[in-house]
């Protein structure tokens, strides 16, 4: 009866945890889901998408069009991120930590009719030695209304675009590493001796 019992709870666990759920909605075009360690956004078609998406045609994705998405996400992630662009000196390698990152979802439509998904990830999990480092998570609420900017910040902030149809994820891009950072031999011996 006790293993009843203990299977019954993990089974409950883990069906809770296996799907996205809506834990919030802090906007009228916006909806905070939550699945496991992951956060992420689903922004309505008139969501902001700051700077982006302008010319497109705009949709708001389900949640089955987000599990699909991070479903070809988690299967082709790290084929697509085979050069590791910006992401040395203790950068995360983004397929390897893909659940410490909060995600937005913007929805869009090709001319073709595919339907796409561009999403940005930002580092959700930041220790001492991070913030050290001068990383930090912007603890507003605003990536909650309208979609992040982060400037530098190497691997710790990035977005890609998946095609739901074809299942093909493209235009990656990484934000880069401020260059003061990587070429002041000062700064990185200024780390070491901070870490000590």
């Amino acid at each position: 009866m006790k293993q009843l019992t203990i299977i019954s709870i993990l089974f409950f666990l883990v069906s809770c945890s296996s799907t996205f759920k809506i834990v919030e909605q802090p906007t009228d075009y916006s909806s905070v889901i939550k699945k496991g360690h992951i956060t992420g956004v689903i922004f309505k078609e008139n969501g902001n998408c700051f700077l982006c998406l302008q010319d497109k045609e705009r949709f708001t994705p389900t949640i089955a069009e987000i599990e699909k998405a991070e479903q070809i996400l988690k299967k082709k992630l790290k084929t697509v991120n085979s050069q590791r662009m910006n992401q040395i000196d203790n950068c995360p390698i983004i397929h390897k930590k893909l659940k410490s990152y909060r995600r937005q979802y913007f929805g869009y439509i090709e001319d073709n009719g595919n339907k796409i998904i561009y999403t940005t990830f930002n580092w959700n999990r930041y220790s001492l030695f991070d913030r050290l480092r001068g990383y930090y998570k912007d603890e507003s609420e605003d990536w909650k209304k309208e979609k992040e900017m982060v400037l530098d910040g190497c691997s710790y902030h990035w977005e890609i675009k998946i095609n739901l149809e074809t299942e093909e994820l493209f235009e990656l891009g990484v934000n880069g590493i401020a260059e003061n950072k990587i070429k002041n031999k000062n700064y990185r011996q200024h780390l070491k001796i901070i870490a000590v």
